[in-house]
């Protein structure tokens, strides 16, 4: 089988995780040969990171030519929204779902392009994910919960059933969700939470039980 050629875009700590679990998935079922990072800091052109080249910045990827898979890791919701748009106007790009070999989820669960679920999350039943969604270490989602675009759950994210996420909602490491909540799009929920009533748009949210403290 011919291996896809991977970019990893971001080189940070989500990257290298990513990085890490890409190459633990390679020992098993071999599928992306990594190529290496793309990253905006100027300082890493021509470094190297965990092994692999730091290829360029966006542009190089821009002017790329051949078909090539990457994956948009970074943890900033709303920076990797902005990334994507840069590059969904070019048809060699192709974002596929990266779900870590003991990652586990039901034939019921719905990925959109561009999603990343790290190792020992899991996912259960009738379950729709959104575009560029990342779901970090050990979070669960429970049956019939939806997650909207560009959302970000950060490692040991507990979310009960039907709970909807809004786009570019950013949860905080170690937030429980209670079943039938909702966080609005944009939101931001601390590190700890505890969601027992409908959080809305565009805010920060943070305690337990977890309430707005600011609008952005």
């Amino acid at each position: 089988m011919k291996l896809k050629d991977l970019v990893l875009i971001g080189s940070g700590g989500l990257a290298r995780e990513v990085l890490w679990h890409l190459n633990n998935e390679n020992k098993q079922t071999r599928q992306y040969n990594i190529i290496g990072f793309v990253d905006n800091v100027p300082a890493l052109k021509d470094k190297t990171v965990n092994g692999y080249p730091v290829l360029g910045n966006d542009q190089w990827l821009l002017d790329y030519e051949k078909e090539v898979c990457a994956a948009i890791c970074i943890g900033d919701p709303n920076v990797r929204r902005s990334v994507y748009d840069k590059y969904r106007g070019k048809r060699n790009i192709s974002f596929p779902v990266i779900t870590a070999d003991d990652a586990s989820y039901s034939e019921t669960v719905h990925f959109g392009q561009g999603c990343i679920v790290c190792p020992s999350s899991a996912l259960t039943v009738n379950i729709t994910i959104g575009e560029f969604v990342i779901i970090d270490l050990h979070c669960t989602v429970s049956h019939d919960s939806v997650i909207d675009d560009f959302a970000t759950l950060h490692p040991g994210v507990n979310i009960a059933g039907n709970v909807h996420i809004g786009a570019c909602a950013d949860i905080g490491i170690g937030t429980s969700i209670i079943q039938g909540r909702s966080i609005g799009e944009n939101t931001v929920i601390g590190a700890g939470s505890v969601i027992v009533k409908d959080i809305p748009a565009n805010c920060t949210a943070v305690g337990v039980p977890a309430v707005p403290i600011n609008t952005h």
